[in-house]
């Protein structure tokens, strides 16, 4: 849809968050996504050692 409005330069260098419930439990596989580029973390950022685990996961991704 932004490719076909402002063209594929504009839609490839957006980055997208993923705005739904990440939880410790599917951090990875979220991050894991070629389209998701970070994520807003909610309630999850509670709890230390889970967010901990998300943080982790991200690491992952960003090398």
């Amino acid at each position: 849809v932004v490719a076909d409005l402002y063209g594929r330069e504009i839609a490839d260098g957006m980055r997208m968050q993923y705005g739904g419930s990440v939880t410790a439990s599917n951090a990875a596989s979220l991050f894991a996504q070629p389209h998701i580029d970070g994520a807003l973390v909610g309630g999850a950022s509670l709890v230390a050692d889970g967010f901990a685990s998300i943080v982790g996961a991200a690491s992952v991704r960003v090398g």
